[in-house]
């Protein structure tokens, strides 16, 4: 209009919201009209706009060279839920569809000390806004699952004990095969489904809803899933007969400080039903690192040695080993010995991780980095 300007914007580089709002804004001045005061800019994450970051343009360019200027800019930012985009705007052509693809090192355990090295190739194909075609392949370069003495038979179904034979199986496969659809049902709500291939062990569908207020410390979700296991050869394009329904409800929370906390309760993979705890931290260069215990109704005797599932965590942002703006990552988990207890899907684009990065919480944490 005469006086505001709308952006919607996809991130698929900088790996830190604030600073790639920080640059639309800065852009924005460049380039709009002199009568236009008000910037309303939208992040766009699969399709999803989930939050209007609005920046006056006068406390933007009156602020650019004052001392402490990223607190004062964030004083006067106003962050609300993103609705759908206005009627009339313009949208390049070109943006859709959009194939993406990138190569990253890539670490699988089964337990400490046991596990492979290798390189993974993930491709994505958004045919519209929300509606997404993604896979993974996986090279192995390195491995010691030959030497893995302690793969023995679970007394439950074998939902994660077998992954070492899966991946001695063959040192080239195919993890992930799957189409995903995202939206936004109502206003602080998120659904995805998603169907195919959805990790190396399991095919099926799983569907989610998570509420998630803009401004809010809290979120709460739900997951429904139905899954068969894959076959062992490196495509998994046979089945096993083991299939079975699986859901969780979850609580996410904010405590500050960089501190998260995480409660999923519902029924596991093996068909055992409890409850995880996590309790994550993550600092202002995109470093994670977390704790996470799981506790079922699977007796000591049917879940083995360990007892129950427990392990640590650690995601690093890929920029730190390239040099160069990037928002992939790289993720492990170390635990003592994969068992099936407690085993839960590896679903990629869970809801929760994938709108937080732009609502209050991250977008303070990381503020400063507004103006690079």
């Amino acid at each position: 209009t005469a006086d505001k300007v709308h952006l919607r914007i996809r991130n698929d580089q900088i790996d830190s919201g604030p600073q790639a709002i920080g640059r639309a804004a800065r852009a924005l001045s460049q380039v709009m009209p002199a009568s236009v005061e008000v910037f309303e800019i939208v992040p766009v994450v699969r399709g999803m706009g989930v939050s209007i970051v609005t920046i006056r343009r006068s406390d933007l360019e009156g602020l650019e060279h004052s001392p402490g200027n990223d607190a004062t800019l964030r004083s006067r930012v106003r962050i609300s839920e993103a609705g759908p985009a206005p009627a009339g705007g313009l949208r390049d052509d070109s943006l859709y569809p959009r194939f993406s693809w990138g190569v990253m090192p890539a670490l699988r355990m089964s337990e400490v000390m046991r596990g492979d090295v290798g390189l993974r190739l993930e491709a994505s194909y958004e045919l519209r806004p929300g509606l997404v075609l993604s896979g993974s392949l996986y090279q192995a370069l390195a491995s010691n699952f030959d030497d893995c003495e302690r793969c023995k038979p679970s007394l439950l179904p074998p939902v994660r004990s077998d992954l070492a034979y899966y991946n001695r199986e063959s040192d080239f496969g195919l993890n992930r095969l799957q189409l995903a659809w995202y939206a936004k049902p109502a206003e602080n709500l998120y659904s995805r489904v998603t169907f195919g291939f959805l990790e190396r062990m399991h095919a099926g569908v799983s569907t989610e809803l998570l509420w998630k207020p803009v401004d809010s410390r809290l979120a709460l979700g739900a997951e429904l899933n139905y899954t068969r296991q894959r076959d062992r050869d490196g495509f998994g394009f046979g089945e096993y007969d083991y299939g079975i329904a699986t859901g969780h409800v979850s609580a996410y929370y904010d405590l500050g400080g960089g501190y998260l906390g995480q409660v999923d309760v519902g029924r596991y993979l093996a068909g055992d039903v409890g409850a995880t705890f996590a309790l994550d931290r993550e600092f202002a260069n995109g470093v994670r690192l977390g704790a996470y215990a799981t506790f079922t109704d699977a007796s000591a005797e049917e879940f083995g040695e360990g007892s129950f599932d427990k392990g640590l965590r650690i995601t690093i942002p890929m920029n730190w080993l390239l040099g160069q703006p990037q928002r992939g990552e790289f993720s492990t988990t170390l635990r003592a010995m994969q068992r099936d207890g407690g085993a839960r899907l590896e679903i990629d684009g869970r809801l929760y991780e994938s709108v937080r990065d732009y609502h209050l919480g991250i977008l303070d944490t990381q503020w400063g980095r507004v103006w690079r």
